[in-house]
């Protein structure tokens, strides 16, 4: 949504609050009231106390807000919707997210406050940043039964839904099952050539000892044949010598 359109809705929707009051600046001086009830609903979703902000709402309530790339989509229809949708994307999506509110119109007679302020938060990648927003709390005694949220919904960074959490979880596994894969492969690679190597060893050492065995032998009947020959001549020698 484009600034200027931004800028627009949320003139209307002050405008329509003026109109059914009759006057053209409501007060807030304190936190009393409606404004006290939504001043420590941000306050506590700021802090982190997620009870703390949903008991704020009714538990019907109708929620509404910019869509895009903005955590909770366009349309939440009660508060488990309000906490599965908006609050898990904001937890997904940011490590800080908040409503920083800079001025409240109270419009006392219609149970309706407007607050002016900026959102600030900080991407799960690290990245800061703020972007100016109104919201309008409709109340129903106590608690909000309608919030309107106007923002550019284009500067914020990417949403990160519980279907976009689960696809980069599985996309995640198959890159770490590709890489165990990978690393099994190399060290059966790196063990057949390790069994290859021992196999070359273990066949050199047979050979060698084989050989050695074949020398000793051959010595040996060498030996037998020369020990023979010196015996034969022997016995031919006395024999000449006796006759």
């Amino acid at each position: 949504m484009a600034e200027g359109g931004v800028k627009d809705k949320a003139g209307e929707a002050i405008t329509r609050v003026k109109r059914r009051v009759g006057i053209e600046n409501p007060s807030a001086a304190d936190d009393d009231g409606n404004v006290g009830i939504v001043r420590g609903a941000l306050r506590a979703f700021g802090e982190g106390d997620m009870d703390g902000f949903l008991d704020a709402l009714n538990e019907d309530v109708t929620w509404e807000a910019p869509g895009g790339e903005f955590p909770g989509g366009e349309s939440l229809d009660g508060r488990d919707e309000v906490k599965d949708k908006f609050i898990g994307d904001a937890g997904r999506t940011f490590t800080t997210f908040g409503f920083t509110p800079e001025k409240f119109l109270d419009a006392d007679d219609e149970n309706a406050v407007v607050v002016f302020g900026t959102f600030a938060a900080e991407s799960a990648d690290g990245v800061a940043f703020e972007e100016p927003g109104v919201q309008v709390w409709q109340f129903s005694g106590t608690e909000a039964e309608h919030v309107r949220i106007y923002t550019d919904s284009a500067a914020f960074p990417e949403n990160i839904t519980e279907e976009k959490e689960r696809e980069r979880e599985e996309e995640e596994k198959r890159k770490r099952e590709e890489e165990e894969k990978k690393e099994k492969e190399a060290e059966q690679e790196e063990s057949s050539e390790s069994e290859s190597d021992d196999d070359t060893e273990g066949k050199s050492e047979d050979d060698s000892e084989s050989k050695s065995e074949d020398d000793s032998e051959a010595r040996s009947d060498d030996e037998s044949e020369a020990k023979s020959d010196d015996d034969e001549s022997e016995s031919k020698s006395e024999a000449k010598a006796e006759a």
